[in-house]
């Protein structure tokens, strides 16, 4: 003690410092607890088979994916050489009775094959589009507006290479059907 005065040592000193820094940096941690619950319906935009299913050259089956999502799954008819375009393979309907949506058909990947024997695919979403797929290269696009109890066609057009083997699968693509609703 000097004059009536404590002095700290250093390493006191240093101890309160680290303290008083401690309490400046700490966290707060508050939880405020929410319940999610969740409901089933049908979707309101959904895929049927078109007109052109009642067909030989195409085929329109549904599924579900080891995921759990649905899955609809259009099997073409291309004839080597020659460009194939097909009004309605199928149609993508708006269920919901009082709201607008707007649709896009998206290009995601190739699931099975390859570009091989296939020089392009193009997809109209009414008359939106093409988007068009060749060669695994996207342009183009194809949106719309569905309107409450209203469907639009999906025409598709194939190019399939002369030098193709016939009947059996080329390729298989994944195009998605993304709605929003307005």
């Amino acid at each position: 003690m000097i004059g009536g005065k404590r002095r700290l040592s250093g390493a006191a000193a240093l101890l309160i410092l680290l303290a008083i820094a401690s309490f400046a940096t700490a966290a707060i941690t508050i939880t405020n607890i929410t319940e999610w619950k969740v409901m089933a319906m049908s979707p309101p935009i959904v895929k049927v088979a078109g007109a052109d299913d009642q067909t030989n050259y195409v085929n329109v089956t549904t599924y579900t994916a080891r995921d759990g999502t649905n899955r609809t799954v259009i099997t073409i008819v291309g004839f080597t050489g020659d460009p194939t375009y097909y009004s309605e393979p199928l149609m993508i309907c708006n269920k919901d009775t009082v709201a607008f949506y707007s649709v896009s058909l998206v290009y995601k990947r190739v699931l099975y094959g390859g570009w091989d024997y296939v020089k392009y695919l193009k997809f109209w979403l009414g008359s939106s589009g093409p988007l068009t797929v060749d060669s695994g290269q996207v342009s183009g696009s194809a949106t719309t507006t569905i309107g409450p109890d209203e469907c639009v066609a999906v025409p598709v057009e194939v190019l399939v290479k002369p030098n193709a083997p016939t009947d059996t699968v080329l390729i298989t693509v994944e195009i998605d059907v993304v709605s929003t609703r307005q």
